[in-house]
């Protein structure tokens, strides 16, 4: 299950993730909340991933999908808080050579300025 939670730092709409990102429903919810704002020109996005307890495949696809989605509308995805655990799977995966990662929301918010 996947909880999503939005706030803005000025032009910058920070997401927060909650739960488990391992197929559907999760990641159809969390691409309808992406498209509603990129659709919208919110395209400075920050997933605060340190509530997000298990991702998988399913999971990274849709990060990857939503970062190139929204690059594609002159956009880009920061995460920010990501814990040990999802870190371990992201820099398996070499996902961390596309996707800036951060220790804080305010620095990942700060890094579009």
């Amino acid at each position: 299950m996947l909880t999503i939670a939005e706030e803005s730092i000025g032009e910058v709409v920070v997401i927060s993730l909650k739960g488990t990102l391992m197929g559907e429903p999760e990641t159809s919810e969390f691409h309808e909340h992406k498209f509603r704002l990129v659709e919208s020109g919110r395209t400075k996005l920050v997933l605060d991933l340190s509530e997000l307890r298990m991702i998988n495949s399913y999971g990274l696809g849709a990060l990857i999908a939503a970062l190139v989605s929204t690059r594609k509308k002159s956009g880009d995805i920061r995460l920010a808080r990501v814990s040990k655990e999802i870190d371990y799977v992201i820099q398996t995966v070499q996902l961390g050579k596309i996707f800036k990662i951060f220790p804080t929301v305010q620095e990942a918010a700060t890094s579009f300025y």
